[in-house]
């Protein structure tokens, strides 16, 4: 199939100074835009970003480059890293899973991945989704694959606290789940989310692991225009458009893929300081009130925000250096709500 780069319909085009936005609602969308293209032509913003209020998307913007050669524009149907965030995949898969009866949360890890030492018999399911495993962070001097990362935790002697009375993130949480939904469904992870997940979640355009020959898909960078690899160590990373990124916030939402109760077991923890597979959530009855996550990758980083009491979705993706996306997503809010702010442009680093 052959790609075209080309605007989006009713996209206003600034490319020389590498900025398109959608206008809709003109008053707060003009406020919108004159707060990205300042932060952009302050060199602090180079991205994608969607805007809803009310249950309605009212901007759309991309700014800046795709890659570090200064010569390709962003569009909205460029793809990008978004680093942890793509982790709520697999925390779903193993929660469609459970509730399908093909695994339950409170099943050892032994059950599912082969070859592991004795502590595999006390961590569960459900503590690799809380990240309590007591599983240490992966060893990324020694980590190029999954494979390698396979290979430690086989080697792996003892768990670093008791599985269940702590918590501490990490990756190799992540790479266990997804072995988990492989085994639990029979197919890779990556076929598992084109067939099950992607399609009722309306994600149409998302892609898994992608190559130097993956057309759309935007690249990082430093503050020097340094493009950084696309080496990848560790497989199953989705990378979505903010269209795409919106369409499985809702379907977070609107429990379309997994049912509140399954919503509520996975968002709670202890401490709202400690993170689960979707990151952060509260619930209130069978709405899913909040939701909060953050991720990055080299120089990617990647924020969603939604408060399902205002209908109230921000998507943020960046690809150029550490940008602080939670001081955009302050700004957002408070335009939406009629407040002073200060522009990004403005804020010394």
């Amino acid at each position: 199939m052959t790609f075209v780069r080309q605007g989006v319909v009713a996209v206003v085009a600034w490319l020389a100074m590498g900025f398109c936005a959608v206008r809709a609602e003109p008053g707060t969308a003009q406020q919108l835009h004159t707060y990205f293209e300042q932060a952009y032509k302050a060199g602090k913003m180079n991205g994608n970003v969607l805007v809803a209020d009310g249950g309605k998307v009212v901007f759309r913007g991309a700014f800046g480059y795709a890659d570090g050669s200064r010569k390709v524009p962003l569009t909205l149907s460029d793809r990008f890293d978004i680093g942890s965030i793509s982790k709520e995949f697999d925390a779903v898969g193993i929660m469609i899973l459970a509730q399908e009866g093909k695994l339950k949360l409170s099943d050892p890890v032994s059950k599912f991945v082969p070859g592991l030492p004795s502590w595999a018999d006390a961590v569960t399911v459900d503590q690799l989704m809380h990240y309590t495993s007591g599983l240490p962070d992966i060893d990324w001097n020694t980590v190029t694959t999954d494979e390698d990362a396979l290979r430690n935790l086989r080697a792996l002697k003892t768990l670093d606290f008791p599985a269940g009375t702590h918590y501490a993130y990490g990756n190799n949480n992540t790479v266990l789940r997804k072995k988990i939904v492989e085994k639990a469904s029979g197919m890779t992870f990556a076929a598992f989310l084109e067939k099950y997940v992607f399609p009722k979640a309306g994600i149409r355009d998302a892609v898994i692991d992608p190559t130097e020959a993956t057309p759309r898909v935007a690249r990082s960078f430093d503050a020097n225009f340094k493009q950084d690899s696309m080496k990848l160590y560790l497989s199953g990373w989705t990378q979505l458009a903010v269209d795409d990124f919106f369409r499985w916030s809702n379907c977070i939402n609107t429990f379309c893929l997994i049912s509140p109760a399954s919503t509520r077991q996975m968002v709670a923890t202890p401490n709202p300081k400690w993170q689960t597979g979707l990151g952060h959530g509260d619930m209130v009855g069978d709405q899913l009130a909040h939701h909060r996550h953050d991720g990055n990758d080299h120089n990617f980083e990647a924020l969603l925000l939604s408060d399902g009491t205002k209908g109230r979705t921000i998507i943020l993706v960046t690809n150029k250096n550490v940008e602080d996306v939670y001081a955009m997503a302050d700004a957002v809010n408070a335009i939406l709500d009629g407040k002073p702010y200060v522009p990004l442009s403005e804020v010394k680093d």
